[in-house]
């Protein structure tokens, strides 16, 4: 059994996690580059980003009233859609949405004064539980063994293994996919909240067949999409009610609905816009966003969350010293 395939039972401190995946994931994604292009190690390929506007609704309950949902606001939003692992829209991948939202008042936590970021995922949970698991995989993905993660007799990930082959599905647009944050954050300061997040889909258009089947055919999907009406969404939270089945430390666990419901606290609108040209899709390359953008009422929260402040910093600084003009 060969070092990288050690099982990892014992907590291992963050700062050995954060250097370790850091230097791991900077080489992968080193050698991915195409065409001079540093990708990301998840959410790899850019559907695109597009402005839109998060109106957070005046009924929000008392109880929710935190941070970005504290009053009645609209704020200028910025949201990238993208492919997990996938350069094919045709083909099964899990998606991703990340959105940085303009003019947030009070201090940061990490970044910039002003924004605030959400990153989230089109299945309820990540293939890992612990940022241990997260390592093992990076290094076996490293070697070119991502299957012998999953099944490796001495240290078998078989619900990861689960996981990943649920979350990957078909898709004809994004803007008609369920995203979640997987990983939970708090609600307030001092309210002791937990809480997770979801983009709920609500346009009233849908799309029902592919558009110009094939490569690229969910940024088609979204232009055609957008030509005919916007693309709307709910942005809803959900709160931690039961701390043994909703756990903050294990991020495989999907936390119950029938428990506590998703609360919608926002809408999100996208309007018709040129997306798609090619200094809009090199500029969206270029960005990064977070979940530690963020401001103090949304502290991210448990460990798997700790290593991606670090990593997600050292992989983006590697991407935008690469992909320039």
């Amino acid at each position: 059994m060969a070092a990288g395939d050690a099982i990892m039972n014992a907590e291992m401190p963050i700062a050995e996690l954060v250097a370790e995946m850091g230097q791991r994931i900077a080489a992968i994604i080193s050698d991915e580059a195409e065409e001079g292009v540093v990708p990301r190690f998840n959410q790899a390929k850019t559907l695109g980003c597009l402005r839109g506007e998060f109106r957070v609704h005046q009924d929000v309950p008392a109880e929710l009233r935190h941070g970005i949902f504290a009053e009645a606001k609209t704020y200028p939003a910025m949201l990238r859609f993208a492919n997990a692992t996938s350069r094919d829209d045709a083909e099964k991948d899990a998606r991703g949405l990340s959105i940085r939202l303009s003019g947030a008042r009070g201090p940061v936590l990490w970044g910039e004064e002003g924004f605030q970021d959400f990153v989230l995922n089109s299945y309820p949970a990540l293939f890992v539980a612990t940022p241990e698991d997260f390592l093992g995989f990076i290094r076996a993905r490293q070697a070119d063994r991502k299957l012998w993660f999953f099944l490796n007799p001495f240290n078998p990930h078989l619900k990861s293994f689960w996981i990943a082959f649920k979350s990957r599905q078909k898709h004809l647009c994004p803007f008609d996919v369920r995203f979640w944050s997987t990983t939970p954050y708090k609600l307030g300061e001092d309210s002791g909240q937990v809480v997770k997040y979801s983009v709920i889909p609500c346009s009233d258009y849908q799309t029902t067949q592919a558009e110009n089947p094939g490569r690229d055919q969910l940024r088609a999907a979204m232009r055609a999409h957008l030509r005919r009406e916007p693309a709307k969404f709910h942005f809803a939270v959900q709160l931690q009610t039961e701390p043994a089945s909703m756990p903050i430390e294990d991020a495989s666990v999907i936390w119950d609905e029938t428990l506590s419901p998703f609360q919608i606290v926002a809408t999100i609108t996208i309007e018709d816009q040129d997306f798609a040209d090619e200094d809009t899709m090199a500029a969206c390359e270029r960005r990064s966003f977070n979940p530690w953008q963020s401001l103090a009422a949304h502290e991210p929260l448990g460990r798997m969350n700790l290593v991606r402040r670090e990593v997600y910093a050292h992989a983006a600084a590697l991407r935008t010293s690469n992909n320039r003009e």
